[in-house]
């Protein structure tokens, strides 16, 4: 190799390696929850006349997270649209979501809308899965609250093709349907006291959960796992109370 090709051969290295850092980030996954049917019901054992068992409910392990570090955060989640600025109380906004991991470790996460997938063929047994939630926050001059609703997704590692592997740069996008829930004597607190609710934005969280259901009731643990997450942008939103 002469001396007037090694500075086309390090031009070319370099611009690999820059195709290689740009390339990863892509969109590696997509659901539209609002076109799914999602399959959530659970079977019951059959019952045998006893009464004994767990009671219902649920049961979450209280952790508390540290605050999170925006500056070190392994994934990023961005409100990307949603269908109206108006709503009032009551309204059922259709919203659309990415998450993307930031972190050099791969990020899995769980991908299908089906949790009755994951119930062992006996429906007796104790069973594990992954959850993860995604909520519509609004948010006013000096407050903020998950009163949006929102829409889950579940996986399990011995379950293929429904958790997900996210790269660094990778995310996914998702659409479904939230629910903004506040009472409207909350919603008159916030506007005439702290402002009003003018913008809204999204969250995640991943839980951990066991299950056993009985004939007549079912138990579920929830472990919240602490994820170190920033935000994309809010939306600003007008959101009001039919009593105001």
């Amino acid at each position: 190799m002469g001396p007037h090709c090694l500075p086309r051969v390090i031009l070319a290295f370099a611009l690999a390696a820059i195709l290689v850092s740009i390339c990863p980030a892509q969109e590696v996954g997509f659901v539209d929850l609002t076109n799914v049917a999602a399959r959530t019901e659970l079977r019951h054992p059959f019952s045998n006349g006893k009464t004994d068992g767990p009671g219902g409910g649920s049961l979450d392990d209280v952790n508390n997270c540290p605050h999170p570090d925006r500056d070190n955060a392994v994934s990023r989640t961005t409100l990307v649209s949603l269908d109206r600025s108006y709503y009032q109380v009551g309204d059922e906004p259709t919203l659309e979501v990415t998450i993307e991991n930031l972190a050099a470790t791969p990020l899995r996460i769980p991908f299908s809308p089906h949790l009755a997938d994951l119930q062992p063929k006996d429906p007796a047994e104790k069973f594990s899965y992954q959850e993860l939630q995604v909520e519509l926050w609004t948010a006013g001059k000096n407050w903020r609250s998950n009163s949006g609703g929102g829409f889950k997704l579940y996986g399990d590692e011995n379950h293929p093709g429904t958790m997900l592997a996210l790269n660094q740069g990778e995310w996914v996008r998702i659409i479904g349907k939230g629910r903004f829930s506040s009472p409207p004597s909350l919603v008159r607190e916030v506007t005439h006291s702290e402002g009003p609710a003018d913008r809204a934005y999204a969250e995640i969280s991943l839980i951990r959960a066991e299950k056993l259901l009985t004939a007549k009731a079912t138990a579920t643990v929830r472990h919240k796992v602490c994820l170190s997450e920033t935000w994309g942008r809010s939306i600003p939103i007008v959101l009001t109370s039919s009593e105001q």
